[in-house]
């Protein structure tokens, strides 16, 4: 032992003996970001691939299976209800601090909405799997809001890249192990039993803000009070449209899973949104509780027809008539009675949203973040399919696609940090997404070879190696298009857009495609999707927009790192 470190034993923490890039991520704050990122990671793997292959055990068809992808959309519409988790305080609990009060709340959810998941009978209760399973991402997603705001109000300024990547780690063994536990109880005591011990993993969140305590670090964001009439009107109006395209596709896919999520984007939003209105007019923002009964009464007979409504109710049901009456003469008058707000100093404060599509290219950019996921998030959500119908059996698949592709992953992860920090930005998230759109090739070769371990591996380890380094350069550019004033939700909506047509794709057409081309030309489809993203994030390097369009907080990343950081990082 060096002459150092043995001082280091006698004077120093157990830290001082570790190489100085290695310090920083054994500190309180990174580390529970770690166990953080575990519990956020495994709501997502029980509606993921755990899911679909219980379905595909169970004799469900393909394209019933691959619908189940749609429940994925709670996460894309995480942002209508995030608020609630920053504004409202949990009664009694929220003496012990507004984050853990929520983790406790929510993480308990996430166990008994899993454990429900696991013990519905598919083949005897196909639509309360569906909506047990959307109630799962419900609370995984709600879960994922809660931690996010505790793990960034946790760490300092200078914690939050490595806090961020511990974060990273901990979401992959968080769906790794819940993946692995579930196909092992599973084969050994049954899926209920399954569901049950994977619902643990919501444990270590709630654990770990216990013993770290309340942040003292607080994030305030001045948010607008205030809407003008003709953005409201269109949102009001853009929900029967919505809807009823939703209805159609869940007519076509059999399904009731594309509606409820629909009503769910717009639920949230609806109460923010109208006591804004009700301000910009005059009126009280407490509007909202007028509204509620007839609310009620819509969400009643969309989600349970109305037949059954009237059955519940009984003679009772007349009510519903008048209180659907008021609930739109309300909503109609909020839409078309003239602001009285214009010209204050209020009024012109701006939201997130207009924020960002006042930037330059802003529309050029959300396409490229809506593009560059299709083919990759419609090939991941089909793996599971074509291990089942190629024979791999349980342990194999717990073997190869967790054990294996986890390990690739982390390495992927680790190399995506090398690229970054030797080729910039622009070119490392170049070749990452070059390296995501050719991976889905490999599953393709495998598909045409069949049952083959060594072909699984190969598969297996490169997608996911691929996946670990376009974690980190293409989150890193997501993260770099945030401002800072509206950080969690620019990002959760960039977070959101980047995977929702792949899900989309995935839940009403992936399963059809897959009975009518085969795998091989399946596969090869998704590779071709890959490609406009590469593209277009390639000309948007090319006249400088990737430079134009980053927010405030890539701004702030990319200024050079202090003399005493670099002293810090080095090895």
């Amino acid at each position: 032992m060096a002459e150092g470190d043995t001082d280091a034993l006698k004077t120093g923490t157990w830290r001082d003996v570790l190489p100085a890039g290695l310090r920083p991520y054994t500190m309180p704050a990174p580390l529970a970001a770690l166990f953080l990122g575990i519990s956020s990671g495994f709501p997502f793997a029980m509606i993921g691939a755990t899911l679909t292959t219980r379905l595909a055990q169970n004799g469900i068809d393909k394209s019933a299976v691959t619908a189940f992808a749609l429940t994925f959309l709670s996460y894309n519409l995480k942002w209508a209800w995030a608020p609630i988790i920053d504004k409202v305080k949990i009664p009694i609990l929220g003496r012990i601090g507004q984050r853990r009060s929520w983790l406790i709340v929510i993480g308990l959810a996430v166990m008994g909405a899993v454990t429900l998941l696991g013990n519905i009978d598919p083949d005897s209760s196909l639509e309360y799997v569906a909506l047990a399973a959307i109630l799962v991402g419900m609370m995984g997603a709600t879960f994922d809001i809660v931690i996010d705001g505790y793990r960034i109000e946790l760490l300092e300024p200078h914690e939050l890249g490595i806090g961020s990547g511990m974060s990273q780690y901990g979401w992959r063994i968080g769906a790794a192990v819940a993946g692995a536990l579930a196909l092992v109880v599973a084969a050994r005591y049954g899926w209920g039993w399954a569901y049950i011990a994977c619902a643990s993993l919501a444990l270590p969140a709630v654990l770990t803000g216990l013993v770290m305590g309340e942040p003292t670090r607080k994030v305030t964001r001045e948010w607008p009070r205030f809407m003008t009439r003709t953005p409201y009107a269109i949102f009001i109006l853009s929900f029967p449209v919505a809807y009823g395209l939703a209805v159609l596709l869940d007519r076509w896919l059999e399904v009731e899973i594309l509606s409820l999520m629909v009503i769910v984007g717009y639920v949230f939003p609806f109460f923010d949104l109208t006591a804004r209105r009700a301000r910009d007019i005059g009126w009280s923002g407490h509007i909202n509780w007028a509204l509620l009964p007839s609310l009620v009464a819509l969400l009643a007979v969309l989600i349970a027809g109305w037949g059954a409504v009237t059955g519940w109710l009984g003679g009772a049901a007349v009510l519903i008539y008048p209180l659907l009456a008021i609930g739109a003469a309300l909503t109609a008058w909020l839409c078309i009675t003239p602001t009285r707000t214009a010209g204050t100093t209020e009024s012109k404060v701006v939201g997130p949203l207009v924020e960002f599509f006042s930037r330059e290219g802003a529309m050029i950019v959300l396409i490229f973040v809506l593009l560059h996921k299709i083919g990759d998030t419609l090939a991941n959500l089909t793996f599971r399919l074509l291990f089942e119908d190629l024979g791999y059996t349980n342990d194999e698949i717990a073997i190869y696609d967790v054990g294996l592709g986890f390990w690739a992953l982390l390495a992927g992860v680790f190399v995506g940090g090398v690229l970054y920090a030797r080729m910039g930005m622009k070119n490392s998230v170049l070749l990452s997404l070059v390296l995501m759109a050719v991976s889905n090739f490999s599953f393709a070769g495998l598909a045409a070879v069949g049952h083959s371990n060594w072909g699984m591996a190969a598969a297996i380890g490169f997608e996911n190696f691929a996946s670990g380094i376009g974690g980190v350069c293409v989150v890193a550019y997501l993260s770099a298009l945030c401002n800072l004033k509206f950080t969690a939700t620019h990002f959760a909506l960039l977070s959101a857009a980047a995977s929702i047509l792949g899900r989309f794709l995935t839940g009403t057409t992936a399963g059809t495609l897959i009975e009518d081309m085969g795998y091989v030309n399946f596969y090869l489809l998704t590779t071709l999707l890959a490609f406009p993203g590469v593209f277009l994030f390639w000309w948007m390097m090319r006249s400088g927009l990737v430079d134009r369009s980053i927010g405030s907080a890539g701004e702030v990343a990319s200024e050079p790192p202090a003399e005493e950081d670099r002293e810090a990082a080095a090895p």
